[in-house]
């Protein structure tokens, strides 16, 4: 059976209560409450996975500490192999303070990288013998991984598209807090030959692209698949694009809805879907997810999405 590896930042995401507006410095603001969970690009992606019963692995970073330990302890809940979630020493697992927006549900994020910065190519080297062709290799949080920011990530690529050429790679970058300087672009379209999939927002896309997103196509020959929030999400190739809806849905809580994008493309591919179906099942994903608890109690599982998409047939 096919496996999922999902490599990136990892965090403990302390989720502050909708707010209507930012205090200003000095000012007390009183909240609605909050919820602690594990967070980071990497935590969404694999639970929503695990949710999903696939059979999910994730490589990252965490301090020797109890949070870090906490985090372990919700992945294997999930049904998610930890066994290359690395242990760091003398430096904390990271930390988000998430500030969310009481109308547009719209986030900020104050972060405290600790040790996801130090996620490397080093820990990908130690999981590829694990990576079997054909597996799925999904790349995310990339800008806050510092240590992987660099040509032996870019080596490693290279070296799995040489030896194992059926492994499917995907790439959801985030947003670079240095913004998207000309270095930053052109970081990402050296990367962009490596993988099969890009998987960023509109925004972030539109930013790399300079509002051209088929430019990428000059260089690239992969599948460019953005997130578009409410209106659901673009498939584009060199050659098409498709716009897929998604559900509507009362919003609960945003935080993570493209990293469950994510999951539910790669579950779409996983189960044999084709690449538009995969789409509308990760849009479906996406919008169930955001609109269950803030605690994330419950994720969506199989039988959910099928009976969304009954609706469809």
């Amino acid at each position: 059976m096919k496996k999922v590896f999902v490599g990136g930042n990892i965090s403990l995401d302390l989720v502050l209560g909708e707010i209507d507006t930012f205090p200003g410095w000095g000012v007390e603001l009183l909240i609605p409450g909050y919820t602690m969970r594990p967070g980071g690009q990497s935590s969404n992606a694999v639970m929503a996975l695990g949710s999903l019963k696939v059979p999910v692995y994730v490589i990252g970073t965490v301090g020797v500490d109890n949070v870090g330990q906490d985090i372990r302890n919700s992945y294997e809940k999930w049904g998610v192999n930890s066994d290359f979630l690395f242990e760091l020493p003398n430096i904390a697992t990271g930390l988000s303070v998430a500030l969310t927006n009481r109308t547009t549900h719209e986030r900020t994020f104050l972060t405290e990288l600790g040790a996801q910065k130090k996620f490397s190519h080093i820990h990908l080297d130690k999981v590829y013998s694990h990576i079997q062709d054909g597996d799925y290799l999904l790349i995310c949080g990339y800008f806050l991984s510092n240590s992987l920011r660099n040509d032996k990530f870019v080596h490693f690529l290279h070296k799995i598209k040489k030896e194992k050429p059926k492994t499917i790679l995907l790439l959801d970058t985030g947003w670079p807090p240095e913004g998207w300087t000309n270095q930053v672009k052109n970081e990402i379209l050296k990367l962009l030959p490596c993988f099969d999939y890009f998987l960023p927002n509109e925004i972030e896309v539109a930013h790399l692209t300079n509002d051209q997103p088929t430019e990428i196509f000059n260089t690239w020959s992969g599948t460019l698949v953005v997130k578009t929030g409410k209106d659901g999400s673009r498939v584009m190739t060199c050659d098409e694009v498709y716009h897929i809806p998604t559900i509507q849905v009362e919003v609960k809580d945003t935080i993570g809805a493209g990293d469950y994008f994510n999951a539910g493309f790669i579950w779409g591919l996983w189960k044999g879907f084709d690449l538009l179906q995969s789409t509308r099942v990760a849009n479906i994903i996406a919008s169930l997810n955001i609109s269950l608890d803030a605690q994330r109690s419950k994720l969506a599982n199989p039988t959910d999405v099928d009976k969304v998409l009954e609706k469809f047939d």
